[in-house]
């Protein structure tokens, strides 16, 4: 029997996003065992989902406390874990899927070994470096994240196991959950749930907007608000209760925010029409429910990335050139929030409850569908309001071309039509750097040789590596400019730094292949490009059929 474990230590939704990578495995290996290393606060999260054999906590919080408290010296705190952890190198897994990126899981990783680690893994010299393609796509997207189409949900199943069949996120829930949910919401036949709070406020639409939302419904439905939440949002919802009542709400509401298991949240998500929130760990668990979704994504959040994955759900979005913001930054204005209306989070709401249109008349946000799409991932699709036509066209440029390169499968997505719009200056731009990283290769393909001579000469190896990093320097300052070249520049980059390689020989091999991969799929983005110029005499017929020659980039990426 093939055994897998999963590292996925730190959040709630991240733990329900891997649903599909559960059911992936199921179907890769059938009768699979897979385990789940996860931090203990989030242990009730992994009992509600299906396809586990074990799960195994550990107080990783803590842990990181003692470790910067200095509680413990670095010595014991390694005993101490390397004891905890050696029944799991025991077991001799399979494939390890290391889901959290970062250093200590990456070491957890590297120590219970198997002979398939995917995602972070430690390196020789104790660093971090990540090997599988779609794990490696993972943290390079967010240096391009406008242009980046794949839900978390995919990437996880993708990386952590193949292509296959759709597999909407599900959860396990007994018939005492489903009985106590029932039992819970009384006086009125239909619930909505609300989740105004979020872990971070940056995230979380203004909680008197939600107020004035829910009284806007509650005049045009009858049914029950649910309050959900933790006990640190309690002011939060408050002020959602006080709003709403002066504004005249009229449904009853129940507010049951820290006052529930996560199987009773789950149970009582299930029962209800809609849940309105915030991107939160909540809203995952409402998908895996079977519950529609009004996601309200504004801050840093981008919904392309961890929206409510399958059909059913609804995004809104403010129309801003800033939005989404970058994680690291510090927003003095958060204007996203007010520019989601109240009338139109309240329409699409009783849209959604089958009792109005789709609002058509948006100012300043759009309005987006989620689905499934021709190869079987997630999607959202633009329902109301415009988007960047540049961003527009290279995220579905890049969608497919990402599926193909790390699939090696012919993606049944259609390539955007006709050329890109900036397809000019894009041009330029190839003509630029493409003689430039040629050169580049040449001197790396130089520095390999004469890294691997029997007698290094030092001084001149020097002169060649000190020429190769202005060379680099001058590449991504190219590369990282524009949306047709951005996402291979990025990936160049995290491919320079994967070196889990000994030995300056291998060393200069490695950086040499980081550059020839980054020519040759070049290559492949500008023979695609000229094949939608119309007329244009380097384009090749049919070349449309697919981006590049198709064959899986195991660890090329």
């Amino acid at each position: 029997m093939k055994q897998v474990l999963i590292l996925n230590i730190t959040r709630m939704g991240d733990l329900v996003q891997m649903g599909a990578l559960l059911d992936r495995l199921h179907e890769e290996w059938p009768g699979v065992g897979v385990d789940l290393v996860v931090d203990r606060r989030f242990a009730p999260v992994a009992s509600l989902l299906k396809g586990l054999r074990e799960v195994i906590a550990l107080d990783f919080h803590a842990l990181i406390d003692e470790s910067r408290a200095l509680v413990k010296d670095v010595v014991a705190l390694y005993q101490e874990v390397a004891a905890w952890a050696k029944p799991l190198a025991e077991h001799r897994y399979d494939r390890v899927i290391n889901l959290t990126f970062n250093r200590p899981s990456a070491l957890l990783a590297g120590f219970v070994g198997a002979p398939d680690i995917r995602g972070a893994q430690s390196a020789w010299d104790g660093g971090m470096v990540v090997e599988n393609p779609w794990m490696g796509y993972f943290c390079d997207f967010h240096q391009f994240r406008r242009l980046n189409r794949f839900n978390l949900v995919d990437i996880y199943a993708l990386g952590g196991s193949r292509q296959g069949t759709f597999s909407p996120l599900r959860l396990s829930l007994t018939q005492e959950d489903h009985r106590w949910a029932k039992e819970a919401l009384t006086g009125v036949t239909e619930w909505i749930a609300v989740q105004a709070g979020a872990s971070d406020s940056m995230k979380a639409w203004r909680p008197q907007l939600f107020g004035h939302a829910l009284a806007n419904v509650s005049k045009r439905w009858q049914g029950g608000i649910l309050l959900i939440g933790s006990r640190e949002e309690e002011a939060t919802i408050a002020e959602v209760v006080q709003v709403y009542r002066e504004a005249g709400g009229k449904s009853p509401i129940k507010n049951v925010a820290g006052h529930t298991t996560l199987n009773q949240l789950a149970g009582l998500l299930a029962e209800c029409r809609l849940l309105l929130t915030n991107d939160t760990g909540p809203m995952h668990i409402g998908v895996a429910a079977g519950t529609s979704v009004i996601d309200l994504s504004v801050g840093h959040v981008d919904f392309q990335e961890t929206g409510p994955y399958g059909a059913g759900h609804w995004v809104i979005q403010p129309e801003l050139e800033c939005a989404p913001c970058g994680f690291d930054q510090v927003c003095a204005h958060h204007a996203c929030k007010d520019r989601i209306s109240v009338d139109v989070v309240a329409d699409l709401m009783c849209h959604v409850l089958k009792i109005g249109a789709v609002p058509t008349r948006v100012s300043g946000a759009r309005l987006y569908e989620s689905g499934v799409d021709e190869d079987r991932l997630g999607t959202f699709q633009l329902k109301v309001g415009t988007e960047s036509p540049v961003t527009a066209w290279y995220a579905a440029f890049w969608r497919r071309y990402w599926y193909e390169a790390h699939t090696g499968l012919q993606s049944r997505l259609p390539l955007p039509e006709g050329p890109p719009p900036d397809a000019a200056e894009v041009n330029v731009q190839l003509r630029t750097l493409m003689p430039l990283l040629e050169t580049a290769c040449q001197r790396a393909d130089e520095i390999a040789r004469a890294a691997c001579r029997a007698s290094v000469d030092l001084p001149e190896l020097k002169r060649l590596q000190r020429e190769q990093r202005a060379d680099q320097e001058r590449l991504l300052r190219i590369g990282l400019t524009t949306e047709a070249l951005a996402p291979l520049a990025a990936a160049f980059g995290r491919h320079m730094r994967n070196d889990n390689v000994i030995g300056l020989d291998r060393l200069a091999k490695h950086q040499a292949a980081a550059y020839h991969t980054w020519l040759r799929r070049l290559r492949d983005v500008d023979r695609c490009l000229a094949g939608l110029y119309p007329g244009d005499q380097r384009g090749i017929p049919g070349y449309r059929a697919n981006l590049i020659a198709l064959g899986r980039e195991r660890q090329a990426a």
